[in-house]
């Protein structure tokens, strides 16, 4: 806090008493020298932590994972044809959970936040170029580029607060497969990690005949949102009629008093 008050030219070693009280995901600071006093508000994004699995193979390969939010799910069903088109024998079926509830517009389209698995096994590249003819979120897009995991990952777990464990988001629930009214099958082989993986979370939705690797081993991600600065305010008594709410002027460290009209820059 002591950078904020040199922000308005406050001599930080002038002040005779500093008090900090915590409400919440509120902080709040008091500080006052024989002249002036100041209070300061900061409210904080609580932490909030969830869990997920990559999308690599213990062979070093990768199967498809998407993520959309807050898309019309004839646009993510028209992505997974347009992929089913362009790259024949490259998937089986795609399985869609729901990250989210379901809403219906007005028109009787649904709108939601997805994810999409498919267990066939590919190189990264391939990965990465599904993922180009997809509507899936752009940041989802790179997080491999600015992970140290290098890798994609989807939510399995609830979301919640660090603080008191409270649920904030429910854990993903499986929809269907898709297409769900036939096998489509590439030959390729499956991730059997992933699958038992999916099985232990949502069932056995489907008797599709994937033919899968040997492996077990899967990679389980952690994820920790930082504490984040949503609001600052800045309160400065009056000097002149001990008004507590100066009103800020727009002009960088200057304030003036709604009170009595006095004004000055800090």
């Amino acid at each position: 806090m002591e950078e904020d008050l040199k922000k308005l030219g406050v001599d930080y070693s002038t002040l005779t008493s500093v008090y900090e009280q915590f409400e919440g995901t509120r902080h709040i600071i008091q500080y006052a020298n024989d002249e002036y006093s100041f209070s300061l508000s900061k409210t904080f994004k609580p932490v909030v932590r969830c869990f997920g699995i990559t999308n690599r193979c213990e062979d070093g390969k990768f199967i498809f994972f998407a993520d959309y939010d807050k898309i019309y799910k004839k646009i993510m069903l028209q992505n997974l044809d347009n992929l089913l088109k362009r790259f024949p024998n490259c998937f089986d079926n795609f399985y869609i959970v729901r990250t989210g509830e379901e809403e219906v517009t007005e028109a009787g389209d649904v709108v939601g936040s997805y994810h999409v698995i498919n267990f066939v096994k590919h190189t990264k590249d391939l990965i990465n170029l599904f993922l180009q003819s997809c509507d899936v979120d752009e940041h989802f897009k790179e997080i491999p580029q600015k992970t140290a995991h290098k890798t994609h990952v989807l939510r399995i777990s609830n979301k919640f607060y660090e603080v008191d464990g409270k649920t904030i988001k429910e854990e993903p629930k499986f929809l269907h497969v898709y297409p769900s009214h036939k096998f489509v099958l590439s030959g390729r082989e499956c991730s059997n990690a992933h699958y038992k993986l999916f099985q232990a979370l949502w069932g056995n939705p489907t008797k599709i005949s994937h033919k899968f690797d040997d492996y077990k081993k899967i990679e389980f991600h952690k994820y920790l949102t930082p504490n984040k600065t949503t609001d600052k305010k800045i309160k400065i008594v009056c000097p002149q009629c001990k008004n507590k709410n100066w009103d800020y002027t727009g002009i960088q460290n200057y304030y003036s008093c709604s009170q009595c009209g006095f004004s000055r820059g800090f």
